[in-house]
């Protein structure tokens, strides 16, 4: 993380250093957004759904796969279009997000909003204030639900530090102090769940043993971590 770097050379940063190549959604993606999105936040295919950070589409295409018509894909990176004309469902904004949301989006209201891996790239200030703009686009009863490195754990902090582009660390308090910041409740802060065995049988490990090496006992272990918020409630502290 480096303060230092201007908003413009993060991006460009983040930019070149992209991968744009499509990941063809497989029945491991089905099972891992059908525990981190369908489940977490108890959606169904009647929802509206906003995806801010949409890369090159594998959760919208899991959107479409499992009969969701009603999508719409936010990423500044305007090279992404020829990767996401495949989608039929999924209505696709690419560039300055925080003017596309200033816009209203034409009026609509989302029932579900996600941030998969975009929450940690934007300056708190300014993530702050896009959650605020998100909040007006949500129903009552809506959720938002954000996927980031777990600044907790040593493979979080690793992953965090890995690129300069990250700039906001988040661990599960500072995801309840968000949400505070922000103007929402922080309904529940989640490990992400590792779907392989073989992952699973290495995260049991690893919380069996490193609470006797660590000066801590992290409340979340995995790589990254989930929170899901619930607009304009009073917040509180729902770490699980």
């Amino acid at each position: 993380m480096d303060q230092n770097l201007s908003e413009n050379d993060r991006t460009a940063l983040y930019q070149e250093q992209r991968d744009r190549t499509p990941t063809p959604l497989k029945k491991k993606h089905l099972r891992q957004f059908d525990q981190e999105f369908a489940l977490l936040t108890q959606s169904n295919p009647a929802m509206r759904v906003l995806e801010i950070g949409c890369g090159t589409g594998l959760f919208l295409r899991y959107l479409e796969a499992r009969g969701y018509r009603d999508n719409v894909g936010m990423d500044i990176d305007e090279g992404l279009r020829p990767h996401l004309s495949d989608l039929q469902q999924s209505e696709i904004f690419l560039g300055d997000i925080f003017k596309r949301l200033g816009s209203g989006l034409d009026g609509r209201q989302f029932d579900r909003v996600v941030m998969f891996d975009t929450a940690e790239h934007i300056r708190l200030d300014k993530l702050v204030s896009m959650l605020k703009r998100i909040r007006t686009l949500m129903n009552p009863e809506g959720r938002l639900l954000l996927r980031v490195p777990n600044g907790c754990t040593p493979w979080g902090m690793d992953m965090f530090y890995s690129t300069f582009d990250h700039v906001t660390l988040l661990t599960p308090r500072r995801m309840n102090e968000l949400a505070i910041l922000a103007g929402y409740s922080c309904i529940g802060v989640y490990p992400q769940q590792p779907t392989h065995w073989k992952k699973r049988l290495r995260l049991q490990l690893a919380k069996a043993i490193l609470p006797r090496i660590l000066p801590f006992n992290p409340d979340v272990w995995t790589v990254n971590l989930l929170a899901v918020f619930a607009p304009g409630q009073d917040g509180g502290d729902s770490t699980e």
